[in-house]
């Protein structure tokens, strides 16, 4: 694929770095849902998980409304 179909393709053009980080980001995220769910109980892996998608939800939201 050439560089010239892939931008017709996607509206928002997104880095490999970009795809990359936000692997590592959610790979963390959810080992540590695991890891507090299996230390404690259910409930707090639960609450854990929706703070952490809270987050991502806003800082998503963020980058949207500041992308030129």
């Amino acid at each position: 694929m050439s560089s010239g179909l892939q931008s017709e393709r996607t509206p928002l053009p997104i880095s490999e770095e970009a795809v990359f980080r936000w692997v590592v980001i959610v790979g963390i995220a959810a080992a540590s849902v695991t890891a507090l769910t299996l230390l404690t109980r259910p409930l707090f892996g639960v609450v854990w998980a929706l703070v952490l998608l809270g987050a991502g939800v806003r800082h998503a939201y963020r980058w949207w409304r500041e992308r030129p």
